[in-house]
């Protein structure tokens, strides 16, 4: 930081007619620093950079919370919404929050509701389907000594009422979107209108990635559904998503251990095929509706769109995704490197011939937080002479 007597003193020279360049040396600065002070009408002054307050992107879920039971503590919020941050700073935006809600308001009589701001959902036809998370209560152990909160992604189609559910890490839009991406491959369908619950959906949630390329948000999905000429729309009356979730609540109620997430997926899973199977709708109205829907070669512009961006590891040489850090060798000191991420792996690939050829290192993805990983799946190089396999990150 340059002080106001190195201004004024550099202002002085050039008045006297001493060339930048002499000014430069004898004040030990560069030339277009010289250049900089001189254009500046007003003496050079440290101003802090705004910066969001941590608890923007959590805001909309508690309210959600609070909305559906206020008598909800800070420390269970803490608990679903994984706070990052201090108990007593979580204390004070939960009081503010309270304060904005609304008073509690006598039953609606029978037929009254909200009204949604999408078309009517039965007027429809078949090919459309709801999606929205549901939150469990129960925590799930992610390893690494912790225990964790995790949504499911639930997708039901909106006519024959199948369903499809995804068990994901949390509820950033990102992971949202890699769940939402599987479930599409598995009905091999896209609906070609998508009425999203998205309240429970957070978009901001940081992930600590620092790359500009990382673009993977609302505005980016809408724009990808545009072009393969999908409708997008959010709904309050959902009634087929609301009682996939209530089906859910009564069929996976809390435990008294944590169990695995890879254990509860594939429990989700056998479940939600036995539901399938079970329903009052036959297969042939499944058929139907899935004819109705789009080809997945036709919607390739929402499912070609992948959570992937750029990143640069830091001094260690760790590089920071979804709270976490992944080492990489010394062959991605200083590059910014593509990463690509699923639900279950992490892929960091060098976006040039990096020492010694193409490198690819593939991680399994921690669901814990802050934790350093350092011992890689597959580590493959790649050089003109042909790929091989080596060891570490």
């Amino acid at each position: 930081m340059l002080s106001r007597e190195q201004w004024q003193e550099v202002r002085r020279l050039h008045a006297e007619g001493m060339p930048i360049k002499q000014i430069a040396r004898s004040q030990q600065i560069a030339p277009n620093t010289v250049r900089r002070l001189l254009r500046s009408p007003q003496p050079p002054r440290y101003q802090r950079p705004e910066r969001a307050s941590v608890a923007a992107p959590f805001e909309q879920v508690i309210l959600r919370l609070l909305r559906d039971d206020p008598a909800l503590t800070a420390a269970d919020i803490a608990r679903r919404v994984k706070w990052p941050a201090s108990a007593s700073l979580l204390r004070s935006h939960v009081a503010r929050l309270r304060k904005t809600l609304p008073p509690p308001q006598t039953a609606l009589p029978t037929g009254a509701g909200r009204l949604s701001p999408g078309p009517v959902l039965h007027d429809f036809r078949p090919g459309w389907a709801e999606i929205g998370l549901w939150l469990p209560a129960q925590e799930f152990d992610v390893g690494h000594g912790q225990c964790s909160t995790c949504p499911v992604l639930v997708m039901v189609a909106g006519a024959s009422r199948h369903l499809a559910a995804c068990l994901l890490p949390s509820t950033a839009f990102r992971d949202a979107w890699i769940a939402h991406r599987h479930l599409l491959q598995e009905w091999d369908a896209v609906p070609h209108t998508l009425c999203w619950d998205t309240e429970d959906i957070q978009p901001l949630v940081p992930w600590f990635f620092a790359a500009q390329g990382w673009d993977l948000s609302w505005d980016t999905y809408l724009a990808r559904a545009q072009l393969a000429d999908l409708t997008v729309q959010t709904s309050f009356a959902m009634p087929a998503l609301h009682a996939a979730r209530q089906r859910l609540k009564a069929e996976f109620p809390v435990r008294p251990s944590a169990p695995s997430p890879y254990a509860f997926a594939a429990e989700l899973k056998s479940w939600v095929d036995d539901a399938n199977a079970s329903a009052a709708s036959t297969p042939e109205s499944w058929a139907r509706e899935r004819f109705a829907m789009r080809a997945p070669a036709e919607a390739s512009e929402l499912l070609g769109l992948r959570a992937q961006g750029r990143a640069m590891p830091d001094d260690d040489g760790y590089v920071t995704i979804a709270g976490n850090y992944y080492l990489v060798g010394i062959w991605g000191a200083r590059r910014r490197l593509t990463v690509e991420v699923t639900d279950t792996e992490v892929v960091i690939r060098s976006s040039g011939y990096h020492a010694g050829g193409f490198h690819v290192v593939t991680y399994a993805r921690s669901w814990a937080q802050g934790v350093r990983l350092t011992h890689p799946q597959h580590h493959t190089v790649s050089t003109p002479g042909g790929s091989r396999t080596v060891q570490g990150p």
